[in-house]
């Protein structure tokens, strides 16, 4: 799998996998075993509980560290006033 080297050090997948309308129960897990590890998500998927418990399940079999795994998602406009 193709990566990128960010300023931290870090190589980051240039492909990820999209978790927009996918199964909340299996988005994460089945993907992990799929060999991605970069997740694309977004609040409004309304999955990114479902996806962050199958990327725990991963970690805790063993499919995958959690150092290896990227999280990217958007930020809607009506969300960011500060609080």
């Amino acid at each position: 799998m193709s990566i990128v080297k960010l300023a931290s050090g870090h190589g980051m997948p240039l492909v990820g996998f999209g978790l927009w309308k996918v199964p909340r129960e299996t988005a994460a897990d089945t993907a992990i075993k799929a060999g991605y590890r970069l997740f694309d998500g977004a609040y409004d998927y309304q999955n990114e509980k479902e996806a962050g418990e199958g990327i725990q399940r991963a970690i805790k079999e063993g499919l995958v560290k959690r150092d290896d795994i990227f999280v990217t998602t958007k930020l809607w406009n009506n969300c960011t006033s500060p609080k």
